[in-house]
């Protein structure tokens, strides 16, 4: 595969940036607001936490496999594009990753959005369950994620394995994607549903194969982009389109033990993105763009945040405790985006030489 220089033709995916960055912006809130209703033991209706949340990491998969796609495009034909994207990524994920599980386990940070005072907040875990975590291989070893949200990590970092054959299918044609997702998907069932038992191993990667899908959902809307053509919907109809994927979600109901009902909610999401045009800029765009910027840091350290205003500070006035969390909610996604995830990057990118701009690497995590 690192031989297929040709398979990088002229024509390029035109994204909607501002779209992308509003979804993601939209992903990473869905997720920080879910876990804090969660441990204030709120909830919300007529979505309660859990969908709040499941639909926060599925707007991440679609949205993460399409950028992914792009970033490929931009890399430009060269012999050795597959080595060269996965040390991007690695420099890109693990940094943050192993920091964060690192600081969690040596100052003892709640683990899981569980209402304060939760017996599960105070946590012990074994060597071999760090290494695993800061690995990113928990789901195989089938070891508990520390911090709990690291449970995406490792199916994202599995899946990128099958990400340069979908980059090739996608730009061969839509129909391509399409039967790729037919076939994953068909997978998958066979697998949650215990048709390959014979295969050794197989279920230590179930959760890898139950959210594949999704991930070509995002692929699928790359394809799609590359075809060119004008999108017939107008930007402000984006946000109508997503509260339609929302409700194909709350009739699909996934739940922990059906992940594959969250399927339709995906390849919605990625067919409204192929059809509505960019958004205007706006204070709206901008903002996202700053959230989407921090979003990778805002989605593993929050519950640091969390602890630290709500659990630490707990002496102060509640008003201020807010005003802590407001302020660290803010300053420490941003101040770890500059002194880790950054630094990250600009290494990845050093080592492959890769001169494109470095704001285009942190739209994906």
């Amino acid at each position: 595969m690192t031989s297929a220089v040709s398979c990088f033709p002229m024509s390029a995916a035109s994204l909607p940036e501002r779209n992308l960055d509003l979804l993601r912006a939209a992903a990473v809130l869905c997720v920080l607001i879910a876990h804090l209703l969660a441990v204030w033991s709120l909830d919300t209706t007529p979505i309660d936490n859990w969908e709040l949340g499941r639909i926060g990491v599925l707007l991440f998969f679609v949205h993460t496999s399409l950028v992914l796609m792009s970033s490929l495009e931009r890399q430009g034909p060269r012999p050795d594009w597959v080595r060269a994207f996965y040390i991007r990524r690695a420099f890109r994920i693990y940094p943050l990753a192993i920091v964060t599980v690192l600081v969690t386990v040596a100052f003892g940070i709640m683990p899981h959005a569980l209402p304060f005072g939760s017996p599960g907040l105070i946590i012990h875990p074994h060597l071999r369950t760090v290494v695993a975590d800061m690995a990113l291989v928990q789901n195989i070893t089938q070891d508990d994620p520390v911090p709990g949200m690291l449970w995406t990590l490792p199916i994202e970092v599995q899946l990128y394995l099958m990400l340069p054959l979908a980059f090739l299918l996608a730009r061969k044609s839509v129909w391509a994607v399409v039967a790729a997702f037919a076939a994953c998907g068909a997978f998958a069932l066979l697998v949650t549903h215990g048709y390959t038992d014979r295969i050794p191993g197989l279920w230590r990667l179930e959760s890898v194969v139950a959210f594949a899908p999704c991930f070509v959902a995002g692929v699928l809307a790359y394809a799609i982009l590359r075809r060119g053509g004008h999108p017939p919907l107008p930007g402000w109809s984006f946000a109508l389109l997503l509260l339609g994927c929302v409700a194909i979600f709350k009739f699909s109901h996934p739940t922990e033990e059906l992940p594959a009902r969250g399927w339709p909610f995906c390849i919605a999401v990625a067919l409204a993105i192929t059809l509505v045009r960019d958004v205007s800029e706006s204070w709206l765009t901008r903002v996202a763009h700053s959230i989407c910027t921090a979003s990778y840091s805002i989605y593993l350290l929050h519950l640091a945040v969390f602890w630290l205003a709500f659990v630490v500070l707990k002496d102060l006035p509640m008003a201020l405790q807010w005003v802590m969390f407001c302020v660290f909610i803010i300053g420490i996604p941003v101040a770890a985006y500059r002194t880790i995830e950054r630094p990250g990057i600009a290494l990845g990118r050093r080592i492959v030489h890769v001169r494109t701009p470095i704001a285009t690497e942190v739209a994906a995590p």
